[in-house]
């Protein structure tokens, strides 16, 4: 069973279902999905079982193109909703022969399904075997739970650590089956081990690997907008961003501009980009249309911050090996006092330290994750003032995933992504590990480079 921590509110559950569904959409219905679980703080030490948020993976299975409006997936969907709720009934009272029975009347309706609907809805599969191998371990028939476990993983179960901390499977822990089966499983979404896995850097490097005509024998430089831009004296003026950086340290000052933009507007990981890319535009609009943004375009705006009040900042793409749901942009932003980069995330409101309190950079949190040094995030990251985010799921779990390699443009500066006549779009490069490559893949750059050296080198630096 999936995981949540806190109360559970059925109309919230259901809104989020059902909007998903009617707006029709493959890649919304999966950051639903994503945004629920971060909205529950999903944490790998809480098993609290809810089977309502099992009704909402499997009913977003069938919210997919093509089957919308039609009357045989409506009524698949009442009944099979109405066996969820059964199945949750029977799993309080712990009656698990009968959450079993009902399980495989969950397949047997989805086998009835005509063979179009299959297909589009064949998801459903791997979180019923999957189910069934749950309270068939409940009951003591390791056989058949093991059967079924191998078949929730082929069908494309892979959530490697829920499987390990879900408490209904613990009595197939030392069964040959079940190690065997979560060997592979873990290559696919153990994200910390897969990280952990990746080639190392090349500091020798002196060229990067270049995937269009735009071939240099040099890396090339990345460069940062002058805080006497217009632009950005017009964005630090209208906004007064000394009185909100504050008078006090060069530290507390680049927090200060976190917390701020972490708060002007709420993260929205499914709004549509808006079409002016700015600070001052999307606050406005933020406002206007009572909406939020996602993080890319919140670390646009702190990277604007950051420039228009003289630090050397960069955006940053996290990236996974594989792209399954997501990525996540953060700042990288440098701190002439303590001479590094610093991570600052203003979705989470997040930073990092090492075990004595020493702010961290990207790159060096990466390399604590890969080497299992202590990381520590700040007490007070949440998401949008509403969820606590822990070390174990932002960093060990979310972010783990999304190090694999990084990407940024070579130039920061204001509009970075605004498409506007005469727009001059900036180049990207990725840092990625020796062995990979960005090339034909989502999110793929003009150039790779192996020399992490370089990509983080001091903004002024000859």
């Amino acid at each position: 069973m999936y995981p949540v921590s806190g109360s559970v509110k059925t109309v919230h559950f259901r809104t989020i279902l059902f909007n998903a569904i009617l707006l029709n959409k493959r890649y919304l219905l999966i950051w639903y999905t994503i945004c629920f679980l971060k909205d529950k703080e999903i944490t790998l030490s809480n098993r609290n079982h809810m089977k309502t948020v099992f009704l909402i993976i499997t009913m977003l299975c069938l919210g997919l193109p093509g089957m919308a409006q039609n009357n045989e997936k409506k009524e698949f969907e009442r009944k099979y909703s109405a066996l969820t709720q059964e199945v949750a009934n029977a799993r309080k009272q712990k009656d698990y022969k009968k959450a079993e029975k009902l399980n495989w009347e969950k397949l047997k309706l989805y086998q009835g399904l005509p063979q179009q609907l299959q297909e589009k809805a064949k998801n459903i599969t791997r979180l019923v075997y999957y189910d069934l191998a749950c309270y068939q371990a409940l009951q003591g028939k390791k056989k058949a739970a093991l059967k079924n476990f191998e078949k929730a993983f082929n069908s494309g179960w892979n959530d490697y650590n829920h499987a390990k901390g879900d408490s209904d499977i613990d009595n197939l822990r030392k069964e040959k089956k079940y190690l065997e089966v979560m060997a592979k499983m873990r290559l696919d979404s153990d994200y910390l081990y897969i990280l952990q896995q990746a080639e190392g850097y090349n500091r020798t490097e002196t060229k990067p690997i270049c995937y269009n005509e735009s071939v240099t024998d040099t890396l090339p430089r990345f460069t940062y907008m002058n805080p006497n831009d217009s632009n950005l004296v017009q964005l630090r003026k209208h906004f007064n961003l000394d009185s909100i950086a504050g008078s006090g340290d060069e530290i507390s000052k680049i927090k200060n501009l976190l917390y701020w933009v972490h708060n002007i507007v709420p993260h929205d990981g499914n709004s549509r980009n808006p079409e002016e890319r700015n600070t001052i535009a999307m606050v406005e609009l933020c406002k206007k249309e009572n909406r939020g943004v996602n993080c890319r375009m919140m670390a646009q705006m702190l990277n604007e911050c950051y420039l228009a009040m003289g630090f050397k900042s960069r955006f940053i793409t996290c990236m996974p090996k594989v792209m399954i749901n997501d990525c996540h942009v953060i700042n990288a932003v440098y701190s002439n006092t303590l001479n590094k980069w610093l991570w600052m995330d203003p979705t989470f409101n997040a930073y990092v330290t090492d075990e004595k309190g020493n702010l961290l950079g990207i790159g060096e949190v990466r390399e604590r994750l890969r080497n299992n040094q202590p990381v520590v995030l700040n007490e007070d990251a949440n998401w949008n003032n509403k969820n606590k985010q822990t070390k174990e799921y932002y960093l060990d779990y979310y972010m783990a995933k999304n190090l694999y390699y990084v990407t940024c443009p070579l130039q920061s500066e204001y509009n970075a992504e605004t498409n506007y006549p005469g727009k001059k779009w900036p180049m990207y490069i990725s840092l990625v590990p020796e062995g990979y490559s960005t090339n034909g893949k989502p999110g793929a750059t003009a150039y790779d480079s192996h020399n992490d050296s370089y990509f983080w080198q001091s903004p002024y630096q000859e």
